[in-house]
Formats: structure tokens, sequence, C-alpha cells
């Protein structure tokens, strides 16, 4: 599936992001933006997105597993029971995900640009998982 193709299957205004490692954040961030997002929330630890995640009008969200003071656990649960797509990233396997989200995308790092967009489109249903 190409770019363009890609985009234009996903409706992404708004976007939550949980990553602590800022350079990777403004790389998901840039990613976003060109798939269309024109509102991004990005924050650092789970605390800081806890509202966002309760309040905010959110399309979809990336989360990084591991973050600053814990991890995202309690977002991804918020999230889900909210009807929120998402999708995890992380540097250290899938075994910290819980296990109610293993179903849900996970892209691994480092990751290429194409992997945050695939992932985004499987949570979205934009195509179909791998």
């Amino acid at each position: 599936m190409t770019e363009e193709t890609l985009a234009a299957g996903l409706r992404l205004g708004t976007v939550l992001i949980l990553e602590d490692e800022a350079l990777v954040s403004l790389l998901i961030e840039d990613i976003v933006r060109d798939l269309g997002a024109q509102t991004v929330h990005l924050f650092g630890d789970a605390d800081e997105a806890r509202e966002a995640a309760q309040t905010a009008t959110l399309d979809c969200a990336i989360l990084d597993v591991m973050v600053r003071g814990g991890n995202s656990h309690e977002i991804a649960d918020i999230l889900d029971g909210r009807g929120v797509p998402f999708i995890f990233s992380t540097g250290s396997g899938g075994d910290g995900i819980p296990e109610q989200h293993r179903h849900r995308p996970v892209v691994a790092k480092p990751f290429a640009d194409d992997d945050i967009r695939n992932g985004l489109a499987v949570a979205l249903g934009a195509h179909p998982a791998p």
C-alpha cells in the first residue's frame, strides 16, 4: 500500500502520543501530521496523558509501552474503554503489553515510518493485519 493510498484510508484528526523519548515523539508527530492529523497531544508520561485519554476527542493513539515513571497500561485501558483505537510502540518486545491488549498492533523500536503508518492502518481498520 502506498503512502498516498494509506493516507486516504485513514481519518486522523486528533492523535494522542505517549512517548518519553523526545526525538521519537517528534518523529511520530511528523508521521501522523503527514497522514492528516490536525491536533496532536504529546505526553512523556502516563500521569500527563491521563486527562487527555479520559476526555479529549481522539481518533487514535500511539502508546510507548514503557514510559517515564512506569508504563502505558492505564492509558491503554482508558482508551479501550472509550473505544479509541491505538497501537503500541516498544523497544522491549511484546512481553510488557498487558494480556487484554495483546491483539493490538505493536511497532517495534527502532521503527521505520511505514511501520507506524501500517500499524495505524490496522488499528483503524484501513487495512488488514499482516
